[in-house]
């Protein structure tokens, strides 16, 4: 599968989910998100523009954890991020973290830790975030299967963006990792 997704800094979380909603948007998830992200001593994932998360996931309504192991491969556009994304649950982050650590890959700082607001309509998904240390962001993206997809996809998500009262312009392709690393907006 492909990630196609644009990320943007807000000023009102609660304008943007606002807007959403009035363009048909349901909200899904109101969760807390932990990302540790791990790499080599010589930090060769991270060079290659590639991306190891190990993700704790809390719904706030339930109280219940998931915790979720993701690759995400190298970026395929200069406009989004799409990227080759796989994911799948696990049982036990410790366990994961441990076998990890065994293999030569450590954790890389700091821990990424937000309050995320999902909400969906059709194929599209929108995340407005709560980035400790950052701030607020909203996410839009749509998976698909092809990468001859993308185009179409991008297409779609710059109309969303313009109806919330954006662009692409106002885009940024730094991940929350970086942000918080100190890595300007781009």
């Amino acid at each position: 599968m492909y990630e196609v997704e644009i990320k943007l800094p807000v000023q009102s979380a609660e304008k943007i989910e606002a807007g959403l909603c009035r363009l048909g948007f349901t909200l899904l998830h109101r969760l807390r998100e932990e990302d540790h992200y791990f790499d080599n001593d010589e930090g060769r994932i991270r060079i290659s523009g590639e991306a190891l998360r190990v993700r704790s996931i809390t719904d706030l309504e339930s109280e219940t954890t998931e915790s979720a192991i993701t690759f995400k491969g190298k970026i395929m556009d200069t406009v989004a991020k799409t990227r080759l994304e796989l994911e799948t649950g696990v049982g036990d982050q410790v366990i994961v973290t441990q076998i990890f650590e065994a293999l030569g890959y450590h954790p890389v700082l700091p821990s990424v830790v937000k309050v995320r607001h999902e909400y969906a309509m059709e194929r599209m998904h929108a995340c407005v975030d709560r980035v400790e240390g950052l701030g607020d962001f909203l996410e839009l993206e749509i998976v698909v299967s092809d990468e001859r997809e993308k185009e179409a996809a991008i297409r779609e998500i710059s109309g969303v963006l313009e109806k919330l009262g954006y662009s692409l312009e106002d885009t940024i392709r730094n991940s929350y990792l970086g942000l918080l690393q100190g890595a300007e907006y781009v």
